[in-house]
């Protein structure tokens, strides 16, 4: 019997040892990784996903949704698996992996370039959400912004409107048409997280929302019976967002509830101008309210211009990483499936090398196993620390954030982060000192772990803007 090893279940490292030792001396493990296992809605807990061998599939990774050409695509699959990092969304729209370049016509050579991505992917143990579309308008113009002129009839398409291919049964058969030629072709495929029908799709310009989404995404699984097929909608920074959210996100044929969450100066809503982790938590929050037991994910996260008129011009002061950071931890500690999937991969992340990120985040959940533990987040009332908490049925994980250093004060007002020091936390609510087999810390800044006391007050190292506190129970 060929023996299986997987990186998931590293059960023993030293404290002693920095998180990059112990990455160094498990390399030849995480090589062996059964890169051919697909993701599913696990079948122990529907909140999470698993890997088709059983084993715990944690989302980590950013929008990768797009690249000037392959070579480029490639590197940033490979900084990312370098940092442990195992998901990538992709757009399938994007010009390099666009087939359809005129309507009904399919192009292997942008095939091709999927095969490579795929191909990739596997070398890389990541998977892939493919999106299909993100089409809003369908006008005649090639240059106009989230169009797809090759379906207007002046560029020899049967459509003058978007309406026409929302609304229409030769609208939905061309979705279809374009969904089969992927689907002879990649199908099944390992690599392939799943299948999103369409970026933000209350951005097009009709109605028909609803209707279109009630008919496609139960024929989206019969195309894809063994894929996970979800639907996304566009930033959640208006109240009156959530009518389409709750909607589409309660769909029984949509399998993860999915949101998107902007620092935006220019939303309705207050909380797009708060910390980066009082805005990914809100957003969590939102998907909880719901009622809907599926995995959740903070989709699209990141910082842009008033109304998305562009990129932050917060990136280019975010040396270290602060958004980013919060973006990763704050979702999955709030009771999401992973990581928040950060926009601006290439303006933000590749430019300002803040892979290692991920890296950090992939040190703090390791032989973490959310599909036995059961998780319920919660949320404890500190001074000076927001904490985010997992309890679960042999572990409490919880992350500590500093209050007084967000983006605000440290990219605007130019404050430094200072040290947080004397700091406690009580458990006793959650856990009784005899209860606890194990304790440590682990500074996500510093990437160190070390030992904690098994008591009920935590006094806590002093650490820079968040840490990571992890209490074994006794089974």
């Amino acid at each position: 019997m060929k023996r299986r090893v997987f990186i998931n279940y590293i059960s023993a490292f030293s404290l002693a040892l920095t998180v990059d030792q112990v990455f160094a001396q498990n390399k030849e493990i995480s090589r062996h990784l059964n890169s051919d296992a697909v993701v599913r809605i696990s079948k122990k807990n529907a909140l999470y996903f698993e890997l088709s061998n059983g084993e715990p599939y944690i989302v980590s990774g950013p929008c990768l949704s797009g690249a000037p050409d392959m070579e480029t695509m490639e590197g940033y699959l490979k900084k990312l698996a370098e940092n442990g990092g195992n998901f990538a969304r992709v757009w399938l729209c994007h010009r390099l992996f666009e087939v359809e370049q005129k309507y009904g016509e399919f192009s292997e050579e942008k095939a091709e370039n999927i095969s490579k991505l795929l191909k990739l992917a596997s070398r890389y143990n990541i998977k892939l959400k493919f999106c299909l579309e993100n089409t809003r308008q369908i006008l005649p113009e090639k240059n106009a912004s989230f169009n797809k002129p090759q379906y207007h009839t002046i560029n020899g398409g049967p459509f003058t409107h978007v309406d026409e291919y929302i609304n229409t049964p030769e609208g939905r058969a061309a979705y279809l048409n374009r969904a089969e030629f992927l689907r002879e072709r990649y199908a099944g495929h390992p690599a392939i997280f799943g299948w999103e029908l369409w970026n933000e799709m209350n951005g097009i310009m009709c109605k028909g929302l609803h209707e279109w989404n009630d008919y496609m995404l139960p024929q989206m699984h019969k195309k894809f019976p063994q894929s996970i097929v979800l639907q996304s909608l566009g930033s959640f920074d208006m109240n009156e967002r959530r009518p389409d959210y709750k909607y589409i996100n309660s769909l029984s044929s949509n399998d993860v509830a999915q949101i998107h969450r902007y620092i935006d100066a220019g939303a309705k809503l207050e909380v797009c101008m708060a910390p980066m982790d009082i805005l990914a938590a809100d957003a969590i929050d939102e998907l909880r309210s719901y009622g809907i037991k599926k995995p959740m994910l903070l989709a699209e996260v990141g910082a842009v211009l008033p109304n998305h008129t562009g990129s932050s011009e917060l990136y280019p002061l975010d040396i270290d990483g602060t958004l980013l950071h919060d973006m990763i931890f704050t979702p999955f500690f709030c009771g999401a499936a992973g990581t928040g999937n950060s926009w601006h991969w290439d303006k933000y992340i590749d430019r300002n090398d803040l892979w290692y990120h991920f890296a950090r985040f992939k040190a703090a959940v390791t032989a973490i196993n959310p599909l036995e533990e059961n998780f319920k987040p919660l949320k404890l009332k500190h001074d000076n620390l927001r904490i985010y908490l997992l309890s679960g049925k042999n572990t409490i994980l919880a992350w500590c954030r500093d209050i007084s250093s967000d983006w605000r004060a440290e990219l605007i007002e130019g404050k430094k982060a200072k040290p947080i020091k004397d700091q406690s936390i009580d458990f006793s609510s959650l856990i009784s000192s005899d209860s606890i087999k194990k304790a440590s810390f682990y500074d996500p800044w510093q990437n160190k772990w070390s030992e904690a006391p098994t008591n009920q007050v935590f006094e806590l190292p002093d650490f820079k803007r968040s840490l990571v506190i992890k209490i074994e129970k006794f089974k």
